[in-house]
């Protein structure tokens, strides 16, 4: 059984912002013209993808890690990886049961086969969608359908490009698919494969899926702005994204937000703007432009740091209490919200413990996974070991207990997946 789970879908699909350990940027929202669906022709594969009935065979396994939160099915297709499924008409390929359909149409047969039409009229052998994921995972099959009625059209796609299609994203002028970077991305292309990019912004993590980061390009700030970041120092906007390196104002003036202008901008000396603010220096609260266009200390932050945004500052906290980050599931090391809503630096787990990940939530420094994870481990359960001669289980306080011994004439059998693992007794 698949397990799907994503971050939080809203009635527009926002997506929002999570940690995943790269240096890829969050945010909750997606950018218009994302949203859209595929429309097949008669006879010929929608918008570019690749017809099911051409892909060779592999095979593979797939999870989507997330967030616990809302998840509802989590977007798992019940029907054959199925996109733009509302009224889909299964009779558009004929009966199910191997009757007339129409030669030369696929279909998608599971979530990892097809079937095509026969010149007979009647469904061919199933096969194994497959050969076209970038890191040797089965390929995924989906179904778009057009809204003039048109037949639905089956295509083996990798699975980050299942991911999308299935959400209701096609590849369009938004490049979605696989982060690889702050500014690159493996995007989704016609083919419903992926193929390198470079942002024009910034590459926006959604999720991870067999341990790739899920994605989308989105412009951070409009070409030409400027933004103050403390004392004299501004950053520029070039190709959608801020830049690396801060700028000084000349004879180190202090920089100023316009408070009017149709994007961010800054001056340089001279009296601030009425109504605008700034980062103190040190991060720590926000400094007001008074009527009199004097600086003056405003708001401290009391959670979280001082952020710029355009003639205006805020205070912006970056994690919650009881949250951790994991760069993986197993590391060494966890980092912590502290009591100011900001992340510390990362620490040693204690020796027998480590950093587990649970359905894409990180939840620190564990020696096990026990049952009151719901999503458990990689497997989807709590986890157990062999031990003695018997199974010991993960307790509901994250720590082994004591292993029960198998029964005469048992061994106990343990799989392993990464650091999970799970156990049992097996006669000999």
């Amino acid at each position: 059984m698949r397990t799907l789970a994503i971050w939080r879908w809203g009635s527009v699909r926002a997506l929002a912002s999570i940690f995943i350990t790269l240096s890829c940027t969050t945010d909750p929202t997606l950018p218009a013209g994302i949203l859209g669906s595929a429309h097949p022709d008669s006879g010929s594969a929608p918008d570019g993808l690749t017809d099911a009935a051409t892909q060779p065979d592999a095979a593979g396994s797939h999870a989507l890690q997330g967030e616990a939160g809302q998840s509802g099915n989590g977007g798992q297709s019940s029907n054959g990886g199925r996109a733009n499924d509302a009224g889909a008409p299964d009779a558009g390929y004929g009966p199910l049961d191997g009757g007339s359909c129409t030669p030369g149409v696929p279909r998608c047969h599971g979530d990892f086969g097809y079937q095509q039409c026969e010149q007979d009229g009647h469904w061919g052998a199933p096969h194994s969608c497959a050969g076209y994921s970038s890191n040797g995972t089965t390929s995924y099959c989906v179904t778009t359908l057009g809204t003039d009625g048109s037949e639905p059209w089956a295509a083996c796609v990798d699975p980050a490009c299942w991911y999308w299609i299935t959400g209701g994203f096609i590849p369009g002028s938004t490049a979605v698919g696989i982060c690889t970077s702050s500014t690159t991305i493996n995007a989704c292309n016609g083919g419903g494969t992926l193929s390198e990019a470079t942002c024009d912004g910034v590459c926006t993590q959604v999720g991870v899926l067999d341990g790739r980061v899920l994605g989308y390009c989105r412009a951070e700030c409009e070409a030409g702005a400027r933004e103050c970041i403390g004392g004299a120092l501004y950053r520029s906007c070039d190709h959608g994204r801020w830049s690396a390196q801060a700028s000084v104002c000349a004879g180190g003036a202090d920089c100023n937000p316009l408070g009017t202008g149709s994007i961010p901008d800054i001056r340089c000396g001279g009296v601030c703007d009425p109504g605008t603010s700034r980062c103190a220096d040190d991060g720590s609260g926000v400094e007001d432009c008074n009527d009199s266009g004097s600086w003056e200390a405003g708001q401290q932050c009391l959670l979280g740091a001082c952020t710029p945004k355009g003639p205006q500052a805020e205070c912006q906290a970056e994690c919650s209490a009881n949250q951790f980050q994991c760069a993986a599931d197993g590391a060494g090391t966890q980092r912590s919200c502290n009591a100011q809503s900001l992340w510390d630096p990362a620490t040693d787990c204690a020796a027998g413990s480590s950093c587990r990940i649970s359905g894409g939530q990180a939840l620190g420094c564990l020696a096990c996974i026990g049952p009151k994870n719901a999503q458990g481990n990689a497997y989807g359960v709590s986890d157990s070991k062999c031990d003695a001669g018997g199974v010991s289980q993960c307790g509901d306080d994250n720590t082994w207990q004591a292993p029960v011994a198998c029964a005469s004439g048992q061994a106990c059998v343990q799989l392993n997946q990464g650091v999970s693992s799970v156990a049992y007794c097996q006669p000999l």
